[in-house]
């Protein structure tokens, strides 16, 4: 497994009629797969489409995701803030 190309999330300026705008373009990694395919992997493709292995470990190790990371998100929070609320509402 050899990482080719690494390109981080990020916006990018585009010109449009009325004015610029930013577009959001999320982190890709390209990889040379052990079957000779290259593909782009993002958050939600890690999987090569010619023989199916998934490289999930490697686009977040380049990209430095950890597993809390993951596990991690505004909803968790809430999820907690609504469930001591309850308690202490009885």
């Amino acid at each position: 497994m050899k990482v080719v190309e690494c390109i981080g999330a990020r916006y990018e300026l585009q010109g449009v009629e009325i004015g610029k705008v930013y577009k959001w373009c999320p982190a890709n990694v390209t990889v040379e797969c052990g079957c000779g395919e290259r593909p782009t992997l993002t958050s939600s493709t890690t999987t090569c489409a010619r023989c199916g292995t998934d490289h999930m470990d490697v686009f977040a190790e380049v990209l430095g995701i950890h597993k809390e990371d993951e596990d991690h998100s505004p909803w968790h929070s809430l999820r907690s803030y609504l469930a001591a609320q309850s308690r202490f509402e009885h």
